[in-house]
């Protein structure tokens, strides 16, 4: 429940009418909300929410809150109105608000890959002892992981937030709004470079999220990541780290590699240790098993809990999904998105997997790379040269440095989706494996959906 006079104060916001002083909860889409509701108008590069107004408040029979510069629209409104700056900042507000009102212990994870199945992971583990909330799918940024603290209802043990940017300053205020007592970053890689510009901003952006994190709070360190170590320094808060090929405080070694059924494992916490099988590939996704981990034992979660867990988590839908084609070839799935350390893990992968037919890659552009964008693709060009790759099949168009370095013996480059399709498919025999990995402007999945 929502008092007038808390929504103003959260907002910053002025107060210009008053027709109903109480709300049940807080919308930003004027679609579904329901009676007594109050709206958040949110604007964006290709929608406007402040033309929806009317309508959420004809749904609703309650207030919403408008932008001081949209005098044409407020004036003209029935129920409570209340003006503010900027609506995107008013609803960072709010949940800073419900945030501070919250108990449970807040987590936050952000990294350039891996953040997703690490909190992922960390949620499966938690969810089998306590109540815990957390931010569904990918919904990382200001908006998503906004209306997921204010969606939180009773007294959750737990609420778990995947942070993400693509622009320089949204960590911290995401940080700001989760107030984390504890926080992870799983490493550090280029990503997102067209608004953080190079490795040095990815690694300011991210460290931000420690340095935002609650007083006397722990931090949780990549003890592998070349970056985050030799910077990170700072004595407000306990720091844990958490490593494969380093020494750290949670340490993960493979008893033995089980191929295409995963990993037999054992993760040393302080003091004791578990033995566990996971089914997912690549060691890439043993960090993410391993943070998890790390964070699950150090808020006091029983060792068997977290072996369990890791047990009975299988990959999901585009995050190196193996898919059983009924032609007799293995599909791939990484399509969900792509940068170039990502990229070179999941290739890596790919080649220490058992494979009797042929192994083929499927690429299409990595975006968000700036001025960088050409470089990463001709040296991803390069590492695939020096691989055991039988074939590169490319769709898109910064993908045509891959082509330039790798020729056409070894490649194929199609800027028709159709046509690489019906390519693909002529070259596909049982035995092969097929990876299919591009950024989400690519919709590679529909590559993946065609070749099953």
């Amino acid at each position: 429940m929502w008092k007038v006079d808390e929504i103003v104060k959260a907002t910053k916001g002025t107060l210009f009418k008053v027709e109903r002083e109480t709300f049940f909860s807080i919308s930003t889409d004027s679609r579904s909300i329901k009676e007594g509701e109050f709206f958040v108008p949110l604007s964006g590069q290709y929608y406007d929410g402040h033309l929806f107004i009317e309508e959420a408040q004809k749904k609703s029979h309650g207030g919403s809150i408008c932008e001081k510069s949209r005098e044409e629209i407020y004036k003209k409104l029935e129920g409570t109105v209340i003006l503010v700056d900027d609506t995107t900042r008013a609803l960072l507000g709010l949940a800073r608000y419900k945030r501070e009102r919250t108990k449970g212990t807040f987590i936050a994870i952000t990294g350039s890959n891996g953040k997703t199945t690490t909190k992922e992971m960390l949620v499966s583990i938690l969810k089998r002892v306590v109540p815990v909330i957390y931010n569904e799918k990918n919904f990382n940024n200001l908006i998503g992981v906004s209306k997921s603290i204010l969606s939180i209802d009773g007294e959750p043990e737990f609420c778990v937030f995947e942070l993400g940017t693509n622009s320089k300053g949204e960590i911290r205020q995401l940080a700001q709004v989760t107030d984390p007592d504890l926080s992870l970053i799983t490493n550090i890689n280029p990503s997102h470079l067209e608004g953080l510009h190079d490795i040095e901003g990815v690694l300011e952006e991210k460290l931000d999220l420690f340095y935002f994190t609650k007083e006397g709070g722990k931090v949780f360190m990549n003890a592998d990541d070349p970056l985050i170590m030799p910077r990170y320094r700072d004595v407000k808060h306990v720091s844990r780290t958490f490593g494969i090929d380093n020494e750290a405080d949670f340490k993960l070694s493979i008893d033995r590699d089980l191929g295409w059924d995963g990993f037999r494992i054992t993760i040393e916490f302080p003091g004791e240790s578990i033995t566990a099988t996971t089914h997912l590939l690549g060691k890439h996704n043993l960090y993410n098993i391993l943070s998890a981990s790390s964070i699950a034992y150090s808020v006091g979660i029983d060792k068997e809990h977290i072996r369990n867990a890791i047990e009975m988590f299988s990959s999901y839908a585009m995050r190196f999904k193996p898919i059983k084609s009924n032609r007799g070839y293995l599909v791939v799935d990484d399509s969900y998105n792509a940068n170039p350390s990502s990229t070179e893990w999941a290739i890596h992968t790919l080649q220490s997997l058992p494979c009797s037919g042929k192994r083929i890659v499927v690429l299409g552009d990595m975006q968000e790379l700036g001025e960088k964008t050409l470089h990463y693709h001709r040296n991803l060009g390069k590492f695939l040269k020096n691989s055991n790759i039988s074939l590169v099949v490319l769709y898109g168009e910064y993908v045509e440095q891959i082509y330039h370095e790798l020729g056409h013996e070894q490649s194929k480059l199609f800027s028709v989706k159709s046509e690489l399709i019906h390519y693909l498919t002529r070259q596909l025999r049982a035995g092969d494996i097929v990876l299919v990995k591009g950024s989400r402007l690519s919709k590679m999945e529909e590559i993946v959906e065609a070749i099953i």
